[in-house]
């Protein structure tokens, strides 16, 4: 994923570089486009992006914790798996509000269902499953 700072740099790079040859009109307009939508991805993902990149950080990292711990026998399955499932419902619901900006119904609602099962599963073997 691309930073803010490495985005603006990359559109004032564009906006300053010298054509090879003379733009048309289409050119120039196309390029014009792809600027602002280029400005209008970096507006949209900046309120989320720290956060996501947080919270896939713990879920990437949590996951692995997990599979060596149960690799090597130091955890047990029914303590690590809700906090996988939890770690990969964030990611999942912090996603939600970026694929709804850019129009990716879609993807909002398996998000949305992704989020939902992996919260009330994390739940239900945290609360339930101990009560064997």
């Amino acid at each position: 994923m691309n930073s803010k700072r490495s985005n603006e740099k990359i559109i004032q790079i564009l906006s300053e570089m010298q054509p090879i040859h003379e733009e048309t009109d289409e050119e120039r307009e196309h390029r014009e486009k792809m600027a602002e939508e280029a400005i209008k991805n970096v507006a949209e993902e900046a309120p989320l992006a720290f956060p996501r990149k947080v919270a896939g950080i713990i879920c990437v990292s949590l996951w692995l914790f997990s599979l060596i711990a149960l690799m090597f026998g130091f955890g047990e399955i029914g303590v690590l798996l809700p906090f996988m499932l939890l770690s990969l419902g964030a990611v999942s619901g912090l996603n939600i509000p970026v694929f709804f900006k850019k129009g990716k119904i879609f993807d909002v609602v398996v998000a949305v269902i992704a989020c939902a099962v992996c919260v009330l599963f994390a739940l239900g073997i945290l609360f339930v499953g101990g009560n064997r």
